[in-house]
């Protein structure tokens, strides 16, 4: 195995670590909150860094500065015969949950090694992140075999881009950084408890959230919560994660009370559709802080202004990551590329959406769809009650579960205040359920092209995002009712019965074999068999060349997958089809059908160098083994790369991997 990839890891999470005491000792910040601060600001440095163009100079120095700062920290401690800065890191016990479960994270996913199993790791976060780290720069610049822009948001691809600083790229580490973001997240909900008997089961409660939300039921199909490198949970697990971290830090000083803002721009700079979740987090911190911070009329001025700079700060990265998109985008179109491949701009779908909503007239391509926009509707709604998505059964249940939660927390505070505090996460979150709840309806209507009211493409995901958060934001409001109560036996009891129910869910509800707890590398033998023929492939293929791609029955995920391995050689062609004479594939979704003269002509357009045979069949046998120098014969004994010749295609060697 690769010790290296497992050192190189090791040395950033020290890092990282080094960041977090120092955060703790000089910022005042709970030291359960740190990991999440310390992330978060790494990734602002990043991100400027690689809209500047210096993105590996700038890993370095945050390397460095970690390691540095932790070596000084403890240098100056003993000079003033003061408490270790190590110590003080983990002084809150799930902070030493955290780095407990983090280095078992770690060593646990290099035995493991997982490959990218999901179509949307290959179509663009895995890719992304790959790009951004072998070429030490932002995936939106480098070349990616793709006839259209990359537009999503960076912060998946640069927390892995982090950890992939030494050594070559390994997909495992990528999931790793994907994992550490909602495990700090998990840290800062669970911190809000301080006391070790509360912040225990709450940090087991809100591990198990990312499972016990995406299994509807005994499923014989793995489970990837923590085994994926996609945008959807981290983003909900870091809206969440947000508000806690505000609600721990909020009263260790000024200092700890303003990193928050970094905190609310990192939780919305995961994903485009899942920006409106960091407004969410940004709104329920300003209206906390403006509404329930200390200080009365006097400090009126200075809550609102914090509270608007949490508004301010998450919109002003959004709006320039788009003005910086927008100009690449408008590049990638004059070289002859789609651009932005966008059926509708958001603020048009916002607008004319709720235009329909309200009965008034919009505009014509709006109007064209409002059968399909109250279709969607209804459909939602009938999900919501009766569609399973997680182990506690419909939407409808974990919404009933999450508001049980706050309403324990409301009823353990010791105060009116307390009281009304914890009742405004639970009102203001719902608000927000409401107002996701509406942007999905109008992303189903308006925006998503593969997906029917019937169907509601990627349903249980994309409300997943909310519902992780919605919990763990529970957890943290929950968790501070604890450590508050007028009676520490009750706040005891309902922090181990939060534990103990979430627990038993997973239990109950989870096929352990079939998660991050009993997984297998038998589950990575088909996809593992593939990348091997893209690598071995790779080193055969000479720079300049262009590759096409032929495997027989591929519907995107495939070619996808080469691409991420071949970028920029592979020539996009239908994407991932199955090619053949038009009536052999008729009626086929991935039909691509090209008579043999076409086929040739459509190699020709491309300047095709390397025919790449993975997988072949009857179909594209009986259509186009004329074009071929040998029929094919060595294309059906295993993957093989063709030239082109005076014959027609010549084998040019087996490609097995």
């Amino acid at each position: 195995m690769a010790l290296g990839e497992l050192f190189g890891l090791l040395v950033m999470l020290a890092a990282l670590f080094g960041m977090s005491a120092v955060l703790t000792r000089r910022g005042g910040l709970n030291s359960a909150a740190a990991p999440l601060a310390a992330l978060a600001l790494t990734e602002l440095v990043l991100l400027a860094a690689g809209l500047l163009g210096i993105l590996r100079p700038a890993g370095f120095v945050l390397a460095a500065l970690g390691l540095l700062g932790g070596v000084a920290e403890i240098v100056l401690a003993k000079k003033k015969r003061d408490i270790c800065p190590l110590a003080a890191a983990l002084a809150n016990h799930a902070a030493k949950l955290f780095w407990a479960v983090a280095l078992a994270l770690a060593v646990g996913l290099w035995l493991l090694r997982p490959e990218f199993l999901n179509f949307d790791e290959y179509s663009f976060w895995g890719t992304a992140a790959k790009l951004t780290s072998e070429n030490n720069a932002l995936y939106t610049v480098c070349e990616t075999g793709l006839p259209w822009q990359m537009t999503e948001l960076a912060a998946l691809p640069l927390a892995s881009f982090f950890f992939q600083m030494f050594g070559a790229f390994a997909p495992w580490r990528a999931i790793f950084a994907a994992d550490l973001l909602m495990l700090a997240a998990v840290a800062a909900a669970a911190g809000c408890a301080k006391k070790a008997r509360l912040a225990c089961p709450l940090f087991l409660a809100g591990l198990a959230v990312p499972t016990l939300v995406t299994v509807a039921g005994h499923t014989a199909l793995l489970n990837t919560a923590w085994l994926e490198f996609l945008g959807d949970l981290p983003a909900g697990m870091l809206f969440g994660g947000a508000v806690a971290f505000w609600l721990a830090a909020k009263d260790q000083g000024p200092a700890a009370r303003w990193l928050t803002l970094p905190v609310l721009m990192l939780a919305a700079n995961v994903k485009s559709n899942t920006f409106v979740l960091g407004l969410a987090a940004a709104g329920l911190v300003a209206l906390d802080a403006i509404l329930f911070e200390r200080g009365g009329a006097k400090r009126l001025a200075a809550r609102l202004g914090f509270g608007a700079a949490c508004l301010a700060a998450p919109t002003a990265q959004y709006l320039l990551w788009n003005n910086y998109i927008a100009g690449l985008v408008r590049q990638n179109a004059a070289a002859g590329g789609m651009g932005d491949t966008a059926s509708a701009s958001l603020p048009a779908v916002v607008v004319n959406g709720l235009k329909l909503l309200l009965g008034l007239p919009a505009e014509s391509y709006f109007e064209a769809r409002s059968d399909l926009f109250w279709q969607y509707g209804s459909a939602m709604t009938d999900a919501f009650f009766h569609r399973d998505v997680s182990v506690f059964g419909t939407g409808a249940a974990v919404v009933a579960l999450t508001l049980a939660v706050f309403l324990a927390a409301v009823l353990l505070a010791p105060d009116k205040g307390a009281r009304l505090r914890a009742a405004l996460f639970a009102v203001g979150s719902s608000v927000c359920f409401a107002g996701y709840w509406l942007m999905l309806w109008l992303s189903y209507a308006f925006l998503l092209k593969d997906s029917t009211p019937e169907s509601l493409a990627s349903y249980p995901r994309y409300f997943a995002s909310y519902y992780t958060g919605w919990l763990l934001l529970a957890l943290a409001v929950l968790g501070i009712g604890c450590a508050a109560a007028k009676r520490p036996v009750f706040g005891r009891a309902a922090a181990l019965g939060a534990g103990a129910v979430f627990a038993a869910a997973l239990a109950v509800g989870a096929e352990p074999q079939f998660t991050l707890l009993g997984v297998s590398g038998g589950e990575y033998t088909s996809v593992r068999g593939e990348v091997a023929v893209a690598k071995a492939a790779k080193e055969t293929i000479q720079p300049g060349q262009k590759v096409f791609l032929i495997r027989q029955g591929d519907e995107g995920f495939s070619w996808f997958l080469f691409n991420q391995q071949l970028a920029p050689a592979l020539v996009y062609g239908e994407g991932g089809a199955t090619y053949g004479e038009p009536a052999l594939v008729e009626g086929m979704a991935y039909g691509a059908p090209y008579t043999a003269e076409e086929f040739a002509a459509l190699l020709e357009k491309e300047q095709v160098d390397v025919l790449l045979v993975s997988q072949v069949d009857d179909i594209f046998e009986a259509s186009y083994a004329s074009l071929f120098a040998d029929g094919l014969a060595e294309a059906k004994e295993g993957p093989t790369l063709y030239e082109k010749g005076e014959a027609g295609w010549t084998p040019a060697g087996e490609v097995t991997g």
